[in-house]
Formats: C-alpha cells, structure tokens, sequence
C-alpha cells in the first residue's frame, strides 16, 4: 500500500489537527502532481521582495484604502492586499465599533459569561472556529492572541484531492510563513527601540503595526509579541465536522453531566478536544472524543485487551464528567476546574497558592509559571467560544447537514461472551454493534475476543424488549 492515513492527531491547543502518514515502501518515491507547489529559489525571492519597504508599503496603502469604506463594519473582517506566489496575504480591518464590542464580556449561556479581561480573547477563538478555515494561517503573538498581523491564504494550494500533496503544501506554506514571521519579528522589535517616539512620526507600515497593540500597557509589549509570534490554522472545517457527529451523542451524554453536577455545556469540551473525531489521539496517549489520558481511564473506565471505553463518546462522557467534577470540588469555580481539564488540578492549585487569587482572567494576565502556556492560558476562552460558535451553528455553517441523536439500548452482560455470540442474543449484526460499541477494537471482535461478565454493550433500538429482558 503506497499511502496509508493515520489516526487524526491533536495539536497542542487539543484542537484537532488532521494529519497524513506517508508510509511508502523502499526505494519508491512520491509521485507528485506537476502543479505540486515548492518553495525553490524563486519563490524564495519573491517572498523577501514581497517584505521590502515599498512592498510592504503598497500592501498597507492596498488595506487603508479598502479599510476606508468598511469605517462602521460591526465585526472585524480580513481585507486582501496582496497575491504571493500562491498565497493570498490579508490584514484584518477593525471598525472603532467592532474595536469596542471586541473588549467587552458578554454571557455566553445560563451559566457561562465572558469577563471583560478576557473578552478579546474569546473572541479571537470565536474567529478561529467559525471564520478561518484549516488553509488560513493566522500570524499573531501567543501573549496577546487577539493581536493579528497577518493571514496567510492557502486556499488555492490546498484545492488539489491528491492525497501526496498535503505534506509538501504545508511545507510550501510553512517556507514562506518563516520569511514573514521574521520580518514581523525585527519590526517589532523596531517598534521597542523607538516606543518613545510619536507613533504619528513613523511609518505608515509601522503606525498599523503599534495601532494593533493601543490597548496593550505594558512598555515590554512589543518584545514580548516578538518573541511569541505564531501561526494558527484556522478551525472552522473541524467544527463543521464535528457538527456532523457530535449530535450523534450529545443528547445521552447531556445527562450524564446533569447527573454528577456538572453543567451540561460543558459536554462541549469534546469539540475543543478533538471536534468529536472519533479516532482522536494525541501524542501523548490521550485517546477518544474527550482526549481522555490514560491514567484516568483506569480510574474510570474498562480499558483491557481488545476494549477501551475512552473511545466510546458515551462512556469516556462518564469520565470527562468526573474529572471535571473533582476539578471544581477542588478549586471551587468552573472556569478553573475546565482549565484544570486541560493544565492539571495540581498546577492550578500551586497557581491559585502562589498568587492569592482564584480569578482565572487575572492568572492569565499576570501569572507566570514555565507550565502554564499559551494551550492552559487560552482552554477556558476556547470553550467559551466553542458555545458561542455553537449557538450560532446555523447561521456559521449552512451548508452543514447536522446529525440526528444516535438512538440505542444498553445491556449488562451477566456473563463473558463474544460480539458473535451477543450479536445473535440481540439481533443484530457484529460491523451493527461495532458501530454503537466503538471501545470495541475491531479486530479483537472479529477474532473472537471476549467481552467481561459486567460489561455494558449498546444494542439497536430497534431490538426487541423481550430479548434485552432476556439478557439480564
């Protein structure tokens, strides 16, 4: 087999990355499509005459006067200015209204609100999952999220379905991203040599850059943003996605939550965590829709030979719920005990002891610790926008068909016995319960792998009641 896909990794925010493993065999080479893109020589050139003072002061003459006509826009809205190679480069165009609105909270759900010092944040995240797809790349500062110097475009590199070209596209992008990401760097650091001088007496190039950090006080701001920047691919396909197998499960997953005291938005971490992808694994071990590790699956789940409930949306809800419950049992306020989910319970409580305060807007501010980064620092403002985007699912994704609740039963085998064997107990067919039982491995089942006395096996719906009657 030439290509081979791998198992849908996660990235180090826990938002789904899709991945390709190219296994091919030895001595045999890729083909690739002659429109393939390359970052070679040339277009090397081209780049770093595209980050020259003219170039670039063309591109912001290009974004001044597209931004001119859009003065009372209501949301921030990315404006083109320039063609590179294939790339497509954009600014991002702010109204003062669309400012304003973007640094204030807002409440979110009955039980969820956005704080003003975290406001900006959640809204850069709410752009992440419902307007930047997976081929824009968002040039920003891991310390001031919300500021964002660029997008680069990839669209037309990405259009191609043959599969080998993945790899060298994002090789493609990634070559070009580096050229600009440190030219963005020196000018930065530009803008800290001459922080004292009147923003009004440097160039237009540099006035737009210094007008994205207005609301940022710190005098060290520009160093810090230079010594932070980084790309973000856009999500918004992976929510769309998710729209496509989430409801599947939500509405048996919604009370497990209610039921330990938990509130049921918080079943939506599964999209921050993997955007419902079934097949979720991360490199370090977590596993399933919730990204559960594997120190806590043994606390709460069956994980044996052939079986391993993280996989089974329904079960690891059971032990997401669990985790978080003991999160907020021990910190006492949910906005804690979600970021715990992603950081740890006991780097939150050394946080919440060295500092005094239980106020998460004012730990992401000001607390520093060589543990909590940018993925714990930014956890809980990505859920927020995760429900946001939710709520607005209609509207963000029209053309999404979403899924309809998986209906089934559930039966507590009272003694060891095959998938064959309950197939037959129950009606239905194995490839049927391996599809409801996705804790199930597939090859264990199909080759006669035991499932425990105890273990809860979901059955069609449609089975008759006499027969799961009969299986207890």
């Amino acid at each position: 087999m030439l290509l081979k896909l791998k198992s849908s990794t996660i990235g180090a925010t826990g938002i789904l990355i899709a991945s390709v493993s190219l296994a091919l065999p030895a001595g045999l080479a890729l083909a690739m499509d002659s429109t393939t893109p390359r970052f070679d020589d040339k277009t090397r050139k081209e780049v770093r005459e595209s980050i020259s003072k003219d170039r670039m002061l063309e591109d912001n003459n290009q974004f001044e006067q597209q931004a001119s006509t859009m003065a009372t826009a209501e949301d921030c809205l990315p404006l083109f200015v320039r063609q590179l190679a294939q790339l497509r480069v954009l600014y991002m165009h702010c109204s003062p209204e669309a400012l304003r609105a973007d640094s204030k909270g807002r409440k979110v759900t009955e039980n969820f609100s956005v704080p003003d010092e975290l406001a900006r944040r959640f809204n850069f995240w709410r752009r992440v999952y419902g307007l930047w797809a997976k081929d824009q790349y968002v040039l920003h500062s891991a310390e001031y999220p919300e500021v964002i110097l660029e997008i680069i475009d990839a669209s037309k590199v990405y259009k191609s379905d043959f599969l080998g070209r993945e790899a060298q596209a994002e090789s493609y992008v990634s070559g070009i991203g580096a050229i600009r990401r440190a030219s963005y760097r020196q000018m930065l650091m530009d803008l800290h040599r001459d922080r004292k001088k009147d923003v009004k007496t440097l160039s237009p190039v540099m006035q737009r850059i210094a007008r994205l950090f207005d609301h940022i006080q710190d005098p060290m701001k520009y160093v810090k943003a230079a010594r932070t920047l980084r790309f973000q691919r856009g999500q918004r396909d992976f929510i769309a996605a998710g729209l496509q197998t989430g409801p599947k499960y939500l509405n048996a997953i919604e009370p497990i939550f209610a039921g330990l005291g938990v509130p049921k938005e918080l079943s939506r971490l599964a999209y921050i965590e993997s955007s419902f992808n079934l097949v979720a694994v991360s490199k370090v071990g977590a596993s399933g829709v919730y990204q559960i590790m594997p120190e806590t699956g043994r606390q709460y789940l069956r994980m044996v030979p052939g079986i391993d409930e993280r996989n089974e949306p329904v079960k690891a809800a059971t032990a997401a719920a669990k985790l978080l419950k003991m999160n907020y049992d021990i910190l006492g306020s949910w906005p804690l005990a979600i970021t715990a989910y992603n950081h740890g319970v006991g780097g939150l409580k050394r946080a919440v002891r060295a500092t005094g305060r239980s106020d998460l807007g004012w730990l992401v501010q000001n607390y520093t610790n060589p543990q909590f980064q940018f993925a714990s620092k930014n956890f809980f403002c990505g859920f927020l926008a995760i429900l946001a985007t939710l709520q607005e699912s209609e509207k963000l994704f029209p053309d999404v068909a979403v899924a309809k609740p998986v209906e089934f039963r559930t039966v507590k085998l009272t003694q060891a016995q095959t998938l064959q064997t309950a197939s037959k107990a129950h009606s239905a067919t194995v490839d049927e319960l391996l599809a409801l039982n996705r804790d199930i491995q597939r090859a264990y089942a199909k080759s006669g792998g035991t499932l425990p006395r105890g273990y809860v096996l979901k059955i069609p719906a449609a089975t008759p009641v006499q027969m799961v009657e009969a299986a207890h």
